[in-house]
């Protein structure tokens, strides 16, 4: 590793996600260097923090600092990953980081790739198993912040969690951190491309379903359903515009808000 990590501070790999064989062994690098477009790069992050708390404010209620939605590094990722291994939680295992890079145990491939290749009996029971594993992470005090499905792998018959970049639980109280990491894993779900389209309310239903089957009070309380409300009544203001459009993310929307109103009946 010393050896890869010293070449790398002379040929250093482009920004962003490689794989990379190092000594051997599969691993991750994450690449985040400062560069001459340090500032201009930091108003556009500003700016893409600054739209996620007005949708934080007009969905969940409550309006998370952008500053602190930007404690987002590579820092902020091993400082998580190392406390969540540290309770024996399956994250990666961080190998190395450096100002700029993290490098970081390969985990398997993400749940959308195996969603794509498996049949509907057994895509049913993937998605059931990651609103459930979900659901424990919630009950046990934590938020993810990145609950996509791609940000979810399986391996050795565990899910595992990656890419803890986003701060939005350290920017919103827990039970809204956590409505808002489901709501990442429905839309997530509802607008997957390459996946059978007439499969998806189903397995929205079942990812839903494995979320209640483990989630206590504390996760289906009031915030849970502020978001379902929010969610649900924005859905039914815009689908006379909605309606007309053919858009998969449009159509994921309109099949998330399906599943909040379930979350809303008595």
């Amino acid at each position: 590793m010393n050896d890869w990590l010293a070449d790398q501070r002379v040929r250093p790999l482009p920004d962003g996600v490689h794989e990379a064989q190092i000594g051997g062994v599969r691993c991750i690098v994450k690449v985040r260097r400062p560069g001459a477009g340090r500032a201009l790069g930091y108003g556009l992050r500003y700016l893409r923090a600054l739209a996620l708390a007005v949708f934080c404010k007009l969905v969940l209620g409550e309006f998370p600092s952008p500053r602190v939605l930007l404690r987002n590094g590579l820092a902020d990722e091993t400082r998580r990953l190392r406390a969540l291994r540290a309770q024996a939680w399956p994250v990666p295992q961080v190998y190395a980081a450096e100002p700029g890079l993290l490098v970081l145990e390969f985990v398997g491939q993400d749940l959308p790739h195996l969603l794509r290749r498996a049949p509907p009996a057994q895509c049913a029971e993937l998605v059931f198993r990651a609103g459930a594993d979900l659901a424990r992470f919630h009950r046990a005090g934590h938020w993810h912040g990145g609950a996509q499905l791609r940000n979810m792998t399986l391996r050795d018959g565990r899910y595992w969690r990656i890419d803890f970049e986003e701060n939005i639980g350290g920017a919103l109280s827990l039970p809204l951190a956590q409505a808002y990491d489901l709501l990442q894993a429905c839309l997530s779900l509802t607008g997957m491309n390459r996946l059978p389209e007439h499969l998806l309310p189903a397995l929205g239903r079942q990812l839903l379903q494995g979320y209640l089957s483990e989630a206590g009070p504390e996760q289906t309380g009031p915030a849970l359903r502020r978001v379902a409300r929010s969610i649900a009544g924005t859905e039914r203001v815009l689908r006379p515009l909605t309606a007309r459009l053919s858009w998969r993310d449009v159509r994921g929307f309109r099949l998330t808000a399906d599943l909040m109103r379930v979350l809303l009946k008595p």
